[in-house]
């Protein structure tokens, strides 16, 4: 798929996104899904908090936002670079190298552990 397509595609996919995560607020609404990780050991995952630090990103309170989830901002970035790059180019190559790979699993697993644990 060439590029072009593939950044109209994150634009529309994320438009609609955000424009569900503006107006519906997932603390208070009973549609938005809950963590079973945490519904099941009370303990956060890595994602845990990712849909409160959207709405409050898309609302204007940016800080708030953050403090959800430090990891969110640099994942999504990661994710979107890594879905827009074309195969075979060497920032494709680069992100999905085994030392990327590792790298990236560390960092969740870090906070994963900080979170629960020091209380991050």
């Amino acid at each position: 798929m060439k590029v072009i397509y593939k950044i109209i595609l994150w634009v529309i996919g994320l438009s609609c996104f955000f424009i569900l995560y503006h107006y519906f607020d997932p603390t208070h609404s009973a549609w938005a899904p809950k963590c079973p990780f945490w519904l099941l050991t009370g303990y956060e995952c890595p994602g845990c908090g990712s849909q409160r630090a959207i709405h409050c990103i898309l609302n204007g309170r940016i800080w708030e936002g953050i403090q959800y989830n430090y990891i969110l901002l640099p994942s999504l970035v990661y994710v979107m670079v890594l879905t827009i790059a074309p195969r075979g180019s060497r920032i494709y190559a680069r992100l999905t190298s085994s030392t990327a790979c590792w790298v990236v699993l560390g960092v969740f697993v870090l906070w994963w552990i900080g979170r629960n644990i020091i209380g991050v």
